[in-house]
């Protein structure tokens, strides 16, 4: 039976086990099958533990019944009925030793079960025929004494047989079968008993039904703790970083993560001062005075530092620890971390080799070029022209603008540019795309010096150009992400600014009213401390996606930075117009987020402010309508406030709902 606890989490984690993504129905169905399975078994265990007692109780009554009767009853039938209750009572004991020394598996305590149902059916029989069978025909107080005892069994038989329905029916089915034989042809003081029997064993059958019920509830709230903490330690050892728990400067707990980090055994590194994985303990004191403080105001506190191992060989790791209780720190900060060496001396060899590469990228001439003094190409070399996929005889006796294949030069400057030629000067860095023959467009970058012959006449040009295409990306790469987010794509904080003071502008001039839409998604934080940043950022992108789809095209949708969104909307003919998207971005975001096979439930509280009943510019509006998201948050969540706690009026026959708290969703 000691298996019992860990059946449920077992079965949960057997595919998990395997690198496998487990389904949600399939887990919840599996695991309820396994807190069954046990505490069925337990109950059967319970059962024969439980019955031992009846054989004592048995052998009492018995030896009570033989004194009583043996005077006015027909001692030949009361010797049988006695050595037939012997004879039972033996065979219980008989069935208690094979339990308790076979110690039988989950799976087979239906079978036991069965087996003792019906053990008890035979002893039901035996006591209901004593009521026929030994009933004194004159007396009444051994009468009244046998249906006493009768009543006795049946009650003590209500508490012992609680843990199975199945053995109880039938102990009491062939018992209230001979009560109810009483009530036919018999004296009316023995009818009037059988009554008595029957109205009793009703009652009793009511309490057994009570006491099974909550027998059963019991269990399997105790299976299913005990199952639910067994799955826990499986995702806890199975961990991919190591994670102990420090309390208060002593390792109390850890994983076998944590074990192989540091190089040591389970049973040695329980108890260890804090200090021992640092290089010293200076640093680590140092390290300890400067998380405290975010720890004590329940706040996750990372860090990349220095560790030791137990051999003392050093390296890095990335660590990151929250307080199990704020408020009281001796319960202990849980520590996560995992060595980053690796993955260091990577990003740096990266770093390295990216400079060598813009080294090379900024010096090389990837191509050597002349022309005549008509500006014409007589001479091209170098492996950029090879690669372009023209042959250099598409190139020779064209002037520079005469190439089909040159793209991205306005007329401007090509005039610019041969005004340039035509006085002799040199130039640098004439930037246009080539047109490759599958489509592609690469940028180059040439430059040049004037040639003159012997005579000091002019001869034309000479010099060299450079692809410049992944300089040219790249810098295009570096203006989207000093103007977006990294994570979602949406517009940062800085375009974000730019884009509210252009609206503000234009509503200044054409009346139009602005909104702005403060967005905090409801319990985020839940989904990063319990799955993870990697499902966090899942999440984000997700309901980014969402947002931006509840837009116009004039419209912005921006991130913060965390779980904070704000959407801009331009134009407005009325302000109810941020009501309704106000109210399709609670319902979207209500909408399940399906990330790594899970569904997770989020909420979003949002603050409104207007342009410019609220306020005249960016901060104000940011300001206004981070208040009334507070106060949306403070009513529950899922819900919408206006700056100062009123809406606008609504158009007539518009819905106006986001004036209360809605429930926060729950993962």
């Amino acid at each position: 039976m000691t298996r019992a606890c860990s059946i449920a989490a077992q079965t949960n984690n057997k595919n998990a086990s395997k690198g496998e993504i487990v389904s949600e129905p399939y887990r919840l169905e599996n695991w309820q099958s396994g807190v069954a399975v046990a505490c069925h078994a337990e109950r059967v265990r319970m059962l024969f533990v439980l019955s031992r007692t009846s054989v004592f109780a048995t052998l009492a009554a018995l030896t009570l019944i033989a004194y009583w009767l043996w005077p006015g009853s027909a001692r030949g039938t009361l010797l049988v009925w006695l050595g037939l209750m012997a004879c039972n009572a033996a065979a219980l004991t008989w069935m208690q030793h094979r339990f308790h020394r076979q110690q039988p598996r989950l799976e087979e305590a239906p079978r036991w079960e069965r087996l003792f149902a019906l053990k008890t059916a035979v002893a039901g029989l035996l006591w209901g025929a004593a009521l026929w069978l030994l009933t004194p025909q004159s007396g009444e107080f051994p009468r009244l004494f046998l249906v006493l005892t009768l009543c006795t069994v049946c009650l003590g038989a209500t508490a012992v047989l609680a843990p199975s329905r199945l053995a109880y029916y039938f102990f009491m089915a062939p018992t209230a079968v001979s009560a109810a034989v009483l009530l036919l042809g018999r004296p009316d003081g023995i009818a009037i008993a059988g009554w008595s029997v029957l109205i009793y064993i009703a009652v009793l059958v009511g309490i057994h039904d009570a006491l099974h019920r909550n027998l059963v509830a019991t269990l399997r709230r105790r299976f299913e703790s005990e199952a639910l903490a067994a799955e826990h330690n499986v995702i806890f050892d199975s961990a991919a970083e190591a994670i102990g728990l420090v309390r208060p400067n002593y390792l109390v707990k850890c994983n076998r993560q944590w074990c192989a980090l540091f190089g040591v055994e389970m049973q040695d590194a329980l108890g260890k001062p804090a200090w021992t994985t640092w290089p010293s303990y200076d640093e680590w004191r140092g390290f300890a005075q400067e998380c405290m403080h975010p720890i004590s105001q329940g706040k996750s506190y990372s860090a990349i530092v220095r560790q030791r191992r137990a051999s003392g060989e050093l390296f890095w790791a990335e660590i990151s620890g929250m307080a199990v209780d704020p408020s009281n720190l001796d319960l202990g900060v849980v520590w996560m971390g995992t060595d980053i060496s690796e993955r260091l001396r990577t990003e740096s060899a990266l770093k390295a080799s990216e400079q060598r590469f813009r080294d090379l990228i900024s010096l090389s001439t990837d191509w050597y070029w002349e022309v005549d003094r008509d500006f014409r190409f007589t001479h091209i070399s170098g492996a950029a022209i090879d690669n372009s996929g023209y042959r250099k005889e598409q190139v020779l006796g064209l002037r520079r603008w005469e190439i089909p294949f040159v793209r991205g030069v306005t007329e401007a400057q090509w005039q610019a540019h041969r005004a340039t030629l035509e006085s002799h000067l040199p130039f640098r860095d004439f930037v246009y795309q080539i047109a490759k023959p599958d489509g592609e467009l690469r940028w180059f970058s040439v430059s040049g010096n004037p040639a003159y012959d012997e005579q000091g006449d002019f001869a034309g040009y000479h010099g060299v150009g450079t692809d410049i295409t992944e300089r040219v990306t790249a810098a295009e790469q570096f203006r989207h992400l000093a103007h977006h987010d990294v994570l979602t794509g949406l517009p940062n904080r800085r375009l974000l600014a730019d884009r509210v003071e252009q609206s503000l502008a234009l509503a200044k001039r054409s009346g139009h009213l602005v909104a702005l839409l403060l967005l905090d998604l409801d319990d985020f934080k839940i989904i990063n401390d319990t799955e993870g940043h990697s499902t966090g950022d899942a999440v984000l992108v997700v309901i980014a996606q969402r947002l931006r789809t509840l837009v116009r095209q004039i419209d912005t949708v921006a991130r913060l930075g965390g779980d904070e969104f704000v959407i801009l909307l331009q134009e407005m003919a009325h302000p109810q117009d941020a009501t309704r998207v106000a109210e399709k971005a609670i319902e979207s975001v209500r909408e399940p987020v399906e990330v790594g096979g899970r569904q997770y439930l989020l909420g979003v509280s949002v603050g409104i402010a207007h342009f410019p009943e609220h306020a005249a510019n960016m901060e104000g509006l940011m300001r206004k309508a981070d208040i009334a998201m507070y106060e949306a948050k403070q009513a529950g969540g899922s819900a919408y406030r206006f700056s100062g706690g009123s809406a606008p009026a609504a158009p007539e026959g518009a819905r106006v709902p986001g004036q209360r708290g809605d429930a926060k969703p729950t993962r």
